[in-house]
């Protein structure tokens, strides 16, 4: 599946610079290096949509993407900003954590939060720490294994099976490589039933 439009709308550094709540809105979170503008490029079939940053933990604030979909509803990605990239200082991630928390707290129409994790290093305890507070929130989360090409296929399956037993996952994990196309339909029908679900709830 690839997006029929694809857009960069907004970059948020605080709450009054976030578009007005409209279409549901997917947010990415993980580690500065997991591969979130990977991701975001793949899903959007353009390579420049979201910049690959050869320094991870650029991102200081949201940014909203516009995207429409064929076969489902008009949609936005959220990019949070990374965290766990040591060049970062603590003064600046501690300056993050209210930005994503009011969002993730208050955002009414995010409606899915992919987690990232790099498969080679699996779940760690910012992960745990991450799915028990969206869990008490009762905010959908999504587990994705990023860089799967490096884990042999034999173990691929243990892999996915070993996070979502660590995290108490709701839902199976996906995987995805940007070597890898073949991942990128699966994570769209999620994303896809996450937005339709979030649509029927508002009628």
């Amino acid at each position: 599946m690839q997006p029929v439009y694809t857009e960069f709308e907004a970059f948020a550094a605080d709450p009054r610079s976030w578009p007005a709540e409209g279409a549901p809105e997917i947010a990415f979170a993980g580690r500065s290096n997991v591969g979130k503008s990977s991701l975001l490029n793949a899903l959007a079939g353009r390579r420049g949509l979201a910049r690959v940053s050869a320094t991870p933990g650029r991102t200081r604030g949201l940014v909203f993407f516009r995207i429409e979909p064929p076969g489902g509803p008009n949609l936005r990605f959220v990019d949070l900003p990374g965290y766990g990239y040591a060049r970062t200082s603590k003064r600046e991630r501690a300056a993050w954590r209210p930005l994503i928390e009011r969002y993730v707290e208050r955002r009414a129409t995010l409606c899915l939060l992919l987690l990232l994790i790099d498969a080679r290093r699996g779940a760690q305890a910012e992960e745990r720490a991450l799915t028990e507070w969206l869990a008490a929130l009762r905010r959908p989360a999504q587990v994705v294994l990023t860089k799967i090409d490096h884990i042999a296929h034999t173990r691929r399956a243990e892999a996915l099976h070993k996070v979502a037993r660590e995290l108490v996952l709701a839902r199976p994990a996906l995987a995805f490589s940007a070597r890898e196309p073949g991942f990128v339909e699966d994570i769209w029908r999620v994303l896809i039933d996450a937005a339709a679900a979030a649509e029927r709830g508002r009628d």
